[in-house]
């Protein structure tokens, strides 16, 4: 989940993230994350999304292209470049720290893919359905 601000996110959109429901099978939820799956996994919400977009894990790199401070409890975030100067493919960074199960990742993926192709939606009642609809498609790809 992203944090525009250091503080923590609002409880309401921290309870509109954790509704999000994956399409994944039950014990396919609760598996571990490792970075081919969620590679894999991410394009399939690129192409759900009809929005590609770069995946990055290393943090540090993030805030060094992004001259933004990815603190540590940043789950993940999107960088679409400065108002004016958008970048024709825009930047995901994770924190795998903080995405324990291919479920928590799937409701990373949507949550931010949903920041790409909804941005005006925020953290609003609409845009979480949008998340869940990109979920959806994923499922139906999958």
């Amino acid at each position: 989940m992203s944090s525009a601000a250091v503080g923590r996110a609002d409880p309401r959109t921290e309870a509109r993230h954790a509704a999000l429901r994956s399409p994944l099978p039950a014990q396919e939820a609760q598996l571990a994350v490792d970075t081919q799956w969620l590679r894999r996994r991410a394009q399939l919400f690129a192409t759900a999304a009809e929005r590609p977009f770069t995946l990055m894990f290393d943090l540090a790199k993030y805030s060094q292209i992004t001259g933004i401070q990815f603190h540590d409890h940043y789950v993940a975030q999107v960088y679409r470049g400065e108002y004016g100067a958008r970048l024709a493919v825009p930047l995901m960074a994770v924190n795998l720290r903080r995405v324990r199960t291919r479920e928590d990742a799937d409701r990373v993926l949507a949550h931010e893919t949903m920041h790409l192709k909804v941005p005006s939606a925020g953290h609003k009642v609409a845009a979480f359905a949008a998340a869940q609809r990109l979920l959806d498609l994923v499922g139906a790809l999958a």
